[in-house]
């Protein structure tokens, strides 16, 4: 008998100011943040950069959205928000079982 992970959908808003890294290699790198969370990347959507409906900081209007489709483990969305808590990369993760 196989177990199989819970698949989850996974809305990233990066924040690429102040980045020298192209948006793909900032993407990456949140991939493989989330692989040491035994998380598995199975499907990604780039949806472009889109401006915020609500503006917290008037000098930061629009951010990177990406859209992942993930396996991981049932712990996945709390791992997840504490594991980017901290990261300047990652202003907003989202995640939907």
């Amino acid at each position: 008998m196989t177990l199989t992970k819970p698949t989850y959908k996974t809305t990233i808003i990066l924040d690429t100011r102040e980045q020298e890294k192209s948006v793909p290699e900032l993407l990456e790198d949140v991939k493989e943040k989330l692989a040491t969370l035994d998380a598995t990347v199975t499907k990604e959507n780039d949806l472009g950069r889109r401006g915020f409906v609500r503006v917290t900081d008037r000098n930061f209007t629009a951010g990177h959205y990406f859209e992942l489709t993930v396996e991981a483990p049932g712990s996945f969305a709390d791992d997840v928000q504490t594991k980017f808590r901290l990261d300047k990369v990652v202003y907003r993760i989202i995640v939907q079982s």
